[in-house]
């Protein structure tokens, strides 16, 4: 799934004007992409003269680095060692339950036949 950087976005409408399914639309001068409509040709990271729509990988990339700050700032709010070693296993624990959510979604839509 591509995803934009709003920060870098320069409003050229390049990636509107190469979406294959009209999934990208501007708001307040920043493109948008519709996750319900993408069809995930990556045409748009491509076209990006800016290189503000990240593919997949880069995608994945940026959401570790920031779970990871989130996470270190958390640990640094509380500076305890048993507190940090709570919020730690806390925090496997939560990712542990999103990732079970995550296959089990996945094993159902693999079921389905279009």
């Amino acid at each position: 799934m591509p995803w934009i950087l709003k920060k870098k976005c320069i409003a050229c409408k390049k990636c509107v004007k190469r979406c294959p399914v009209d999934a990208i639309s501007m708001s307040k001068s920043k493109a948008v992409i519709d996750d319900h409509t993408c069809i995930f040709c990556g045409k748009c990271v491509k076209v990006c003269p800016v290189h503000a729509i990240l593919g997949e990988r880069e995608k994945v990339k940026v959401d570790v680095e920031s779970n990871i700050k989130s996470f270190l700032k958390k640990m640094k709010k509380h500076n305890g060692s048993a507190t940090n070693n709570r919020i730690l296993k806390g925090e496997l624990k939560q990712l542990e339950r999103q990732k079970k959510i995550i296959q089990g979604t996945i094993r159902e839509l693999k079921r389905f036949k279009p």
